[in-house]
């Protein structure tokens, strides 16, 4: 009965376990890709133009972005911004490490 109540306490009271959060509030190149929805929906969820990596790079490098960062450091960056279908994409055309 000791044992139940001590793992039940520790189960409780451990430190959880952090987790890595893929679109960062705080970073300015992901307020840009949070911005970038419609296009980046466009794209990848609607098909009306080609998934391509230039055409996810021009949804971010727009006039009066928050970072100054190259479109392609912006999306690695910050790759859980969206559904999980763009996601997807980001993750898949725009690997870590971020170049």
């Amino acid at each position: 009965m000791h044992l139940f109540f001590a793992l039940a306490a520790l189960l409780t009271f451990a430190p959880a376990t952090a987790t890595q959060d893929l679109c960062p509030k705080d970073e300015y190149a992901c307020l840009d890709i949070i911005n970038a929805s419609q296009c980046l929906a466009q794209l990848v969820i609607q098909k009306m133009s080609p998934l391509t990596k230039e055409n996810i790079i021009k949804c971010v490098e727009t006039e009066g972005v928050a970072s100054n960062l190259p479109g392609a450091q912006k999306l690695c960056r910050c790759p859980g911004c969206h559904t999980e279908p763009i996601n997807a994409a980001i993750r898949e055309m725009f690997p870590l490490p971020c170049v």
